[in-house]
């Protein structure tokens, strides 16, 4: 009897500190109004910070990244910006608002906001001869 209600002790404590652990992730919604206050207020690092704070909590908030781009945008960080914006819009795909300012976005960074693709050196078939040293005449073909 005693090994029962022992067992019923720790399952009671255990679903408490999971219930304690899922509402510590319940205040990214505050932590995105507190993120907005200080954007409007022109206070970038602290709004930056709240949004930090709700992806922390929750990683799937898509507002905190807007809100994250938002800062880089006003701060002219266009670059970073868009990062976050399209890291929203993969969250909420549906949102007619982000894309068009993802579009925007782009169009206003231009080709420098796609990535520069890796030189790749071409290999040679097996069995060909190597080239000759920049500036020698190549042989005439066979």
């Amino acid at each position: 009897m005693r090994k029962l209600n022992y067992t019923a002790i720790g399952m009671f404590l255990f679903s408490g500190i999971t219930a304690v652990a899922s509402a510590q992730n319940d205040h990214y919604p505050q932590y995105v109004e507190k993120g907005n206050k200080a954007l409007d207020g022109e206070k970038y690092d602290l709004a930056v910070e709240y949004y930090n704070s709700a992806i922390d909590d929750n990683p799937d908030c898509w507002q905190a990244y807007v809100g994250l781009g938002n800062c880089s945008y006003y701060q002219k960080k266009y670059k970073e910006s868009l990062k976050n914006y399209e890291k929203a819009l993969k969250m909420d795909p549906d949102n007619s608002e982000l894309v068009k300012f993802v579009q925007f976005l782009r169009a206003k960074i231009g080709p420098s906001a796609l990535p520069t693709p890796t030189p790749v050196s071409p290999a040679l078939p097996a069995g060909l001869p190597a080239l000759p040293p920049p500036g020698s005449t190549l042989p005439p073909p066979k």
